[in-house]
């Protein structure tokens, strides 16, 4: 679904000229288009030029956002190999480096520079064998400080790297930008838009959005057999728009064939890529049901948007909750408790998408939610004003300047170059 004009997120300060910054931080990542990392990428690139730090990304290809990047004035290095990464990571000129879940090459070159460096943790690994929590502990021991995004995070690696210093870890939450210029009209606009793409009379329904990958780790199967519950029961009609890339097709085929064989089946409506900020201002409500996150962001960003969430017990679940608009509701994973989760439990309730734990609650929360809704005397999203996004930049800023090598310079205008 592409996007609508006068629906946007946007940065307090949009995108700064280069100007005097005494820090140039290297953000280290893998692929920036996929996933969530890519945005938060994205998110502190354009934040901290604003705080004085002039960053340089590093990634191991282009892509979509590395082009907008470019476009805004932002350096964005391509380095493909451990070669090429040696070869950039040495004439970049860094101060400092954070590492954003970097692919093995990437975090090799930096490992082998004498660039200070401060990882940053975005989930709970429970992928992880021991070769890789012994790399983890290396990497805890060469860095000054670490960044965890949730509390949730930053107890699971302390769980089964017991040796690190607890205070070596410090949560800083993702953030969300605003949508400032995303008035009534252009709400409806995105509405209407939405409609259009799937086909449906929305009007007196109430539509969650889902914005997730095709994947096992979120669980869309699952979800979308429980929401086909409140389908049935609520007495106010709702739509599910899930939006994503489908990086694992198998749990597409999954969710779409519970989807298929529901009588309610055209409350459904399975989406790839999508404008993330459109859907948001079309929907009345948001809906996450991961086995494990470490802080979603499409969950912070539609709480920036002023929407209610219903999301599942994991990585910032109960802090986005707690700030989102009255009305919201946090529900048990589907695993079982949030702090437990691993493969084999994982596994286990993705055998069971059609009856798991948590559907019950997870139906009647859709319902509640509704009915709210429904019975709500203004018609658009609302809530506190978030300022989420200065928290995360401010954070990250705080951090790079104390582990960095600060140095006072005028930085030139950004250069465009792949190793």
């Amino acid at each position: 679904m592409s996007a609508v004009d006068g629906v946007a997120f946007m940065p307090p300060n949009p995108h700064p000229p280069p100007g005097r910054t005494d820090l140039r931080c290297g953000l280290v990542a893998d692929h920036l288009d996929v996933g969530g990392i890519g945005r938060v990428i994205e998110m502190l690139t354009e934040g901290l030029r604003s705080a004085g730090i002039e960053p340089v990304v590093v990634c191991p290809r282009d892509g979509e956002r590395s082009a907008r990047l470019r476009a805004l004035g932002y350096e964005v290095i391509v380095a493909p190999d451990a070669r090429s990464a040696g070869v950039a990571l040495e004439s970049a000129g860094l101060d400092v480096v954070e590492l954003h879940s970097a692919p093995a090459h990437l975090v090799g070159a930096v490992l082998g520079s004498d660039v200070p460096v401060l990882p940053v943790l975005h989930n709970t690994e429970i992928h992880y064998a021991r070769l890789q929590w012994r790399a983890t502990a290396a990497l805890f021991g060469r860095a000054e400080a670490v960044i965890a995004v949730s509390e949730i995070v930053r107890r699971f690696h302390l769980e089964r790297l017991p040796a690190t210093p607890h205070d070596k870890i410090v949560v800083v939450p993702n953030g969300a930008m605003t949508m400032p210029q995303a008035d009534a009209s252009a709400r409806s606009r995105a509405r209407e838009h939405l409609a259009s793409v799937l086909g449906a009379r929305l009007t007196k329904s109430a539509v969650f959005v889902s914005l997730v990958r095709y994947d096992s780790q979120k669980n869309v199967a699952g979800t979308v057999a429980s929401f086909l519950e409140a389908a049935d029961s609520c007495h106010v009609p709702v739509h599910l728009v899930v939006a994503g890339e489908p990086s694992d097709w198998l749990e597409y085929c999954r969710a779409d064939a519970l989807r298929r064989r529901h009588p309610r089946a055209d409350r459904v409506h399975l989406l790839g890529n999508s404008d993330a900020a459109t859907l948001l201002a079309a929907a009345d409500a948001f809906l996450l049901n991961s086995f494990f996150e470490g802080w979603p962001l499409a969950t912070t960003e539609a709480v920036a948007a002023g929407l209610p969430i219903v999301v599942s017990d994991s990585g910032g679940a109960a802090e986005l909750v707690a700030r989102a608009p009255e009305g919201s509701m946090l529900i048990g994973n589907a695993t079982g408790p949030a702090g437990s989760v691993s493969d084999r439990s994982a596994r286990a309730a993705r055998r069971r998408a059609a009856r798991q734990r948590n559907r019950p609650e997870l139906a009647a929360a859709v319902s509640a939610v509704a009915t709210a809704v429904a019975q709500a005397a203004t018609g658009g999203p609302g809530g506190p004003a978030d300022d989420s996004y200065g928290v995360m930049v401010d954070g990250h800023a705080r951090l790079l300047r104390a582990v960095g090598r600060t140095r006072s310079t005028v930085i030139a205008p950004s250069k465009q170059h792949s190793a």
